[in-house]
């Protein structure tokens, strides 16, 4: 028996390392739908809708090519009851490039320093929608024109994943590059706006108000079923495909810590007065 224990050693040993290189390749993937297609429904993402009117800001070439962006969204959206402002970074392409760039690490590169030691995980919670995972963490920088607090929600969806055919679900996983494994076309969606003041919590923020609003829209905008993309389609499109609720509960290693991270970390002193808020700064291009 001993002579044999080479053999079953080795076995074991190639199933162990095949396993997580099926994992890390397009092997057994669910779906050729490219990034440059899923691209195309960006097109569909609409500026416009209740109180919320959106603006697109240029994407620098350098940023969108560092973030492996297929296809990207960047917009500033303003509310015009309240004249809440929230910036949006909603982007496409192979995951792994999709899942590396966080804001934990492209928001230092811009000169912020997080505020929370660890992200905290938020579970947005809508009616007759699937509970949506978010990270948020809270940044500072300071400079010239003063004193910028921002607070970052982000969060992916993978349409080529089989739980997701015919539906929108995004996700949070604590280690994204795994999970996604090697996906080709891995959306990725930052929402970000300026604090009020320093003890403003993640409920509080307008980044949630405007989430809210936003996710059936983009949704229904992404809701392609396989095989049925239309890549320039019109607003019909999306339309025609409507996107089905999910009724997966979220994981249970999702639990959330909601402002845990926030609540613990240094806070820098006499942020701009919430009755007389500085203009955003210009909101770091997120990878």
């Amino acid at each position: 028996m001993a002579r044999y224990l080479p053999i079953v050693l080795g076995i074991a040993l190639i199933v162990g390392l095949t396993i997580p290189q099926i994992r890390m390749t397009d092997r057994l993937s669910g779906t050729n739908i490219s990034a440059e297609q899923r691209a195309e429904l960006l097109k569909l993402v609409p500026k416009d809708f209740g109180d919320w009117h959106g603006e697109d800001k240029p994407v620098d070439p350098n940023v969108q090519k560092t973030a492996g962006a297929t296809g990207a969204v960047s917009r500033d959206y303003r509310n015009a009851r309240t004249g809440e402002r929230v910036d949006l970074w909603l982007i496409v392409g192979h995951s792994r490039d999709v899942s590396f760039h966080t804001p934990d690490v492209c928001y230092r590169g811009a000169g912020f320093e997080a505020r929370g030691k660890e992200n905290s995980l938020y579970p947005l919670v809508m009616p007759g929608m699937p509970e949506t995972p978010m990270w948020t963490n809270t940044f500072f920088k300071e400079d010239a024109s003063g004193r910028h607090l921002l607070r970052v929600f982000w969060t992916w969806y993978n349409p080529e994943s089989p739980v997701n055919s015919g539906k929108v679900a995004w996700e949070a996983p604590p280690n994204p590059r795994w999970h996604f494994g090697n996906a080709r076309a891995l959306y990725k969606m930052y929402f970000t706006s300026e604090m009020r003041d320093q003890m403003e919590t993640a409920e509080q923020s307008a980044c949630l108000r405007f989430a809210k609003d936003f996710l059936p829209e983009v949704d229904k905008a992404l809701s392609a079923v396989y095989g049925k993309l239309n890549p320039a389609g019109s607003a019909n499109a999306s339309a025609e495909q409507p996107a089905a609720p999910a009724d997966a509960a979220p994981s249970a290693a999702l639990k959330s810590e909601p402002e845990a991270a926030d609540k613990n970390a240094a806070v820098p002193a006499d942020p701009p007065p919430a009755s007389a808020p500085a203009e955003p700064a210009e909101t770091p291009k997120a990878e």
